[in-house]
């Protein structure tokens, strides 16, 4: 065999090989799925024990919960906030879904205020357009099931692609927060627009912030709790 038909059964088997693992990304759920289950390596096993740590504390009347996922679980409100009345029930990996159905938990407090944060996770999966719905009976669900709670909706955070890869992009981000707008024009509720406070002038989260384009460093969260304590103390 010539060297210029090993060099073309060479490129040939490269090709099939490249299609193969190509097939089976799609048919494993394609790239962001991928990119997902790297990144949350064990996040499963730490979301139910959380879940079930949660729903063994004894409820505290009137608490101020934040509600979400990593974003959210990654500060310590209570202390950034210096309000001991403050609960955290962000949970790691959460979505829509996920946090309608740990809601009787969430609302056993007879929570005088909820601060949201949630669809970010959801967007690694579907568009806006699928997204809105599940963020919408989320809010329906907090509304009927506990109408004595002054609800929050904050906007979702950017994300900075070109820090570390991500499987969300700012466009999506944008169109869901419009959304989220929207709809708490529509509720009566307030809306929390966190989004431009940690733009870099290229319009994405901030380098400043981030280490991996996503999740959040203290110096964000300093600018986060600025941003809504007032509303917290009212």
């Amino acid at each position: 065999m010539t060297k210029s038909s090993l060099l073309y059964a060479s490129l040939v088997l490269n090709l099939l090989f490249i299609l193969a693992g190509l097939f089976a990304l799609h048919r494993y759920g394609g790239w962001r799925n991928l990119w997902s289950k790297i990144n949350n390596r064990g996040i499963e096993k730490s979301y139910f024990h959380r879940k079930n740590l949660f729903e063994m504390l004894t409820p505290k009347e009137g608490a101020i919960v934040f509600l979400g996922n990593s974003l959210t679980a990654g500060n310590e409100w209570a202390e950034m906030l210096n309000n001991p009345n403050i609960l955290n029930r962000g949970i790691p990996g959460d979505h829509c879904d996920g946090i309608s159905a740990r809601l009787d938990e969430v609302l056993k407090n007879r929570p005088s205020k909820i601060f949201l944060m949630a669809g970010v996770n959801d967007l690694a999966f579907y568009p806006p357009s699928k997204v809105f719905p599940k963020y919408e009976r989320l809010v329906e669900a907090i509304l009927a099931k506990s109408p004595q709670t002054k609800l929050y909706l904050q906007s979702i955070l950017p994300v900075n692609n070109i820090v570390s890869p991500t499987p969300v992009d700012n466009d999506d981000i944008r169109t869901l927060n419009e959304d989220i707008r929207k709809l708490a024009a529509k509720k009566g509720l307030i809306f929390i627009d966190l989004y431009p406070l940690l733009l870099d002038l290229d319009g994405n989260l901030d380098a400043a912030y981030t280490s991996d384009g996503i999740h959040l460093n203290g110096a964000a969260y300093l600018k986060w709790t600025e941003a809504i304590k007032n509303e917290v103390g009212r």
